[in-house]
């Protein structure tokens, strides 16, 4: 049994084996970087925080942005969300294309990197949104 999964292991082109690490690595990468911007986002709350106990030291002034931190925190939320859910996604993929390597098929998951590009371009346009109108 152990040499007929070592000789299966051994069938596998390792140019794929490390194109698929590769492409595994990326979207741990981007999983992190979604976890870096959610928390960044997150925590922005505490930026404006200090920015307006600078403003009212100084003079008697408001912030507008105050009155909307709930909105960085869900967003902060949800983005780090995506982040957790990409990582964990990311060792099915990993898993599922060895296995395709050592069947000997080739197939694609175009819906992961369609989703992801979908998930990033909605967080820039909520975020832009939020900069212009909240």
């Amino acid at each position: 049994m152990k040499n007929k999964d070592k000789d299966e292991n051994n069938n596998i082109d390792p140019k794929n084996l490390m194109a698929v690490e590769r492409a595994t690595t990326a979207l741990i990468g981007t999983a992190i970087s979604l976890i870096v911007l959610g928390f960044v986002v997150e925590k922005f709350e505490l930026f404006l925080d200090l920015i307006s106990m600078q403003l009212k030291g100084k003079q008697d002034l408001s912030v507008p942005q105050l009155q909307n931190t709930d909105f960085y925190n869900y967003l902060g939320i949800a983005i780090v969300s995506a982040g957790i859910i990409l990582a964990l996604y990311t060792y099915r993929y990993y898993t599922l294309w060895i296995k395709h390597l050592q069947e000997g098929k080739i197939d694609t998951d175009k819906n992961i990197y369609f989703l992801l590009s979908i998930f990033v371009a909605l967080i820039g346009v909520v975020m832009l949104v939020g900069m212009v109108i909240v």
